[in-house]
């Protein structure tokens, strides 16, 4: 029996599955925009269920007629010998596809066929087949486009990606059969024949390095499952079946070299092993923790195939332009002779990998749409690094402005006992960024650029600030940290953007202070705050001292180790501790200091303790859960600094403190109060080129 076949697959690689099927024996083949259409015998179908390595499902195309309304659509199912299919005693669950100008409900559709089919069977057998949604026997697919109906039997009864051995999943997983494509189009087939290795930098839980050692050992990726839908129809036959099954078995071949993997995450290597383990390749794969600029490889030339993080949070994609430049690096320095294939999503960071592409091939991993970059590595494809490639003239303004910064300020640093500061600010239009230094590490903002600059040139840029900002300050590039800097609202810059708890130490002055550079926008210590901090370190003995938002209690350690007690009020218990943390990193003992969490407008209400210096520093806006009340600095700062002002000593001192470009203080408080503006004295060199940067006020009741 010659059965009509459709057998779909992921978006584009429609053409790609032709050839495969083609090749395993699939005639009078079509390709469309959802598959390939073809004939074949059950021997066929069959040998497609265990080999076919991009399809998604094997469908045997039941029949075909018109459907224009719900009547036609019953009668069509009603009409056919469902008994030349499948039995009655078959759990069934119908997937239906598309709508009709009378059939707009899938769901409706699906509901018209079930009914017909179990009306047939309960007219000729008296019995029914169960409804079974979720792990049905039988699954049948209706298509419905304009009033033509196609129904359909899979032969499988799920997705082919499937194919049983990854019950554990990476960070981003690609599936199986998409992994499978990426190593046709890379011609990994054929360079296995040539004794290729393989090596996989990104590996994750081993999607990749799997598959090309399955298909490198010619194992059938059918095989790891048993459970194929087929078996429970009239058509099946078991000795054929496991006929076939045992061809494919014998087909396999052990490999004489071992395929690569490695990753940074110890745990997705965890998983990578165990996938590998359930899918037999085992004894061919190898799984390692390292970092990208460990790995060596182990043959002479092969393919590298990644699929690297692509970047969808604020920032990611600038701190992923280090990585792809790393790997371009990695792939020119160590791996001659190899070729390098990269899937991304992302043209720049494609660009950022510094090699020249010689093919490009479009790939859907779901609903994204990717390329896949293919790179020769030989002397002819030169790095563009900046140690071989010559900047442009914009990229050698940017050096030479930020060499001029850092020699005039190192040495200020130096003579100030400061670790860490701002070496540039937006200096030039171009490269809006602020490049910050702590310690041997910088940190760059990029303030996000108006939607009139097209992304290339903005990607440009990012790589020209990458070349530059290592080799200035003499750093390695691994200690570059990228994030965007925008307008924030409240504390969105308190928010978490990444888990790697990875801190370190900086000094000011006699301060010392814990910074957390990856995790959050704000790295735990504002900067541009310096001076009025240090004012605070002169502060008498014995000084009450409060300061409201504290964060991370940075100003309050200045103020303690001159031997003021502290009171420091914030919601984060985060902070909080983290705060409790910079304490006990300069000796201080906590239980002369206060330790707050609450919401500091109820709080400054209802406190009745008095204080001799009081520092305000809110956000600008803030409409966190935890606060009663919203905080709009520009409308609320009047009643906040009169509940501030209420709690100083006669001859107290009250600091505010704003980073509201635009604010503009109330002329009640002046009228009120004692009011110095201060703002130009507490703005360090590092700062001076940006006069508002934030405001600041004296404040007292005089």
């Amino acid at each position: 029996m010659i059965f009509s076949l459709f057998v779909s697959c992921p978006k584009g690689l429609e053409y790609l599955l032709l050839e495969e099927l083609e090749a395993l024996g699939l005639q009078k083949t079509k390709a469309s925009p959802q598959g390939v259409y073809g004939d074949g015998d059950l021997a066929l179908v069959y040998k497609l269920c265990l080999w076919s390595r991009i399809a998604n499902r094997i469908q045997v195309i039941l029949f075909t007629g018109r459907a224009h309304n719900q009547q036609a659509l019953y009668q069509l199912g009603r009409d056919y010998p469902w008994q030349t299919a499948f039995s009655s005693d078959k759990s069934l669950a119908i997937e239906c596809h598309g709508t009709s100008p009378e059939i707009r409900n899938t769901m409706f559709g699906a509901q018209v066929i079930k009914d017909s089919i179990v009306d047939y069977f309960r007219e000729r057998d008296g019995t029914r087949p169960i409804i079974d949604r979720d792990e049905p026997l039988i699954r049948l697919h209706a298509y419905l486009k304009n009033d033509l109906c196609t129904v359909s039997l899979d032969c499988t009864g799920y997705s082919l990606h499937q194919r049983g051995y990854r019950l554990e999943a990476g960070i981003a997983p690609l599936k199986e059969n998409v992994a499978a494509a990426l190593l046709m189009r890379a011609g990994w087939p054929a360079m296995v024949a040539e004794g290729a290795g393989f090596y996989d930098p990104f590996c994750g839980a081993g999607t990749l390095v799997i598959e090309a050692a399955m298909m490198a050992a010619q194992m059938a990726p059918g095989l790891l499952r048993q459970d194929q839908a087929i078996q429970h129809t009239v058509y099946h036959q078991p000795s054929l079946w496991e006929q076939i099954r045992t061809d494919a078995r014998n087909a396999a071949t052990p490999l004489s070299t071992t395929l690569y993997g490695s990753d940074e995450n110890a745990h997705s290597i965890h998983q990578a092993g165990a996938n590998a383990s359930r899918a037999g390749v085992a004894s061919f794969v190898n799984f390692s923790a390292l970092e990208l600029n460990q790995c060596r490889p182990q043959d002479k030339k092969g393919l590298i195939l990644c699929n690297p993080p692509y970047g969808e949070r604020m920032g990611e994609e600038n701190e992923l332009v280090l990585i792809y430049n790393q790997l371009g690096q990695l792939a020119h320095a160590h791996y001659q002779d190899w070729q390098l294939f990269v899937l991304t999503q992302n043209p720049v960071l494609a660009k950022a990998i510094g090699l020249r592409s010689n093919k490009q091939y479009t790939i859907y991993n779901g609903a994204l749409e990717c390329k896949l970059y293919g790179f020769v590595l030989d002397e002819t494809n030169k790095l563009k690094d900046h140690e071989t490639t010559v900047l442009s003239s914009g990229a050698e303004m940017f050096r030479n402005r930020l060499r001029k910064n850092v020699s005039h300020l190192q040495k200020w640093a130096t003579r100030e006992q400061v670790s860490c500061f701002r070496v540039y600010d937006a200096d030039l239009p171009e490269y809006a960024y602020a490049i910050d230094v702590y310690n041997d590490y910088a940190v760059l903002q990029e303030y996000k650029a108006p939607s009139t600059i097209p992304a290339h040139k903005v990607a440009s840029r990012s790589i020209d600030v990458y070349q530059v900002v290592p080799e200035v300050l003499g750093i390695p590039r691994k200690q570059v940290v990228m994030k965007e800097r925008k307008q924030q609202k409240g504390r969105d810059q308190y928010q978490k953007i990444d888990k790697k708890q990875q801190t370190m130490t900086v000094t000011e002055g006699r301060a010392k202070f814990i910074v957390n550079l990856y995790d959050y926008l704000d790295t735990g210590l504002f900067l541009d705050h310096r001076l009025l901090r240090r004012r605070f370190a002169s502060l008498p003995n014995n000084t009450r001292f409060l300061n409201c938002f504290s964060y991370t209690s940075t100003a309050s350690v200045h103020a303690a180790l001159a031997g003021a007690s502290t009171t420091n009020v914030d919601m984060s218990n985060t902070y909080l501790t983290w705060a409790q943390d910079n304490f006990r990193l300069n000796h201080l003992d906590l239980s002369k200091h206060q330790f707050i969490q609450a919401d500091v407008l109820t709080w400054l209400k209802t406190t009745r303790d008095r204080f001799d210096v009081i520092f305000l520093d809110p956000p600008s806006f803030s409409n966190s859960k935890r606060m009663n009340e919203t905080l709009d600095i520009q409308r609320d700062h009047e009643s906040l600094i009169k509940a501030a002002a209420q709690l100083l000593y006669p001859l107290g001192k009250l600091y505010f403190s704003t980073n509201l470009r635009h604010f503009k203080l109330s002329p009640r408080i002046v009228d009120e109060y004692s009011v110095k503006e201060i703002t130009s004295e507490t703005i360090d060199l590092d700062f001076k080129r940006n006069a508002r940067i934030h405001h600041c006020f004296l404040i007292s009741n005089e």
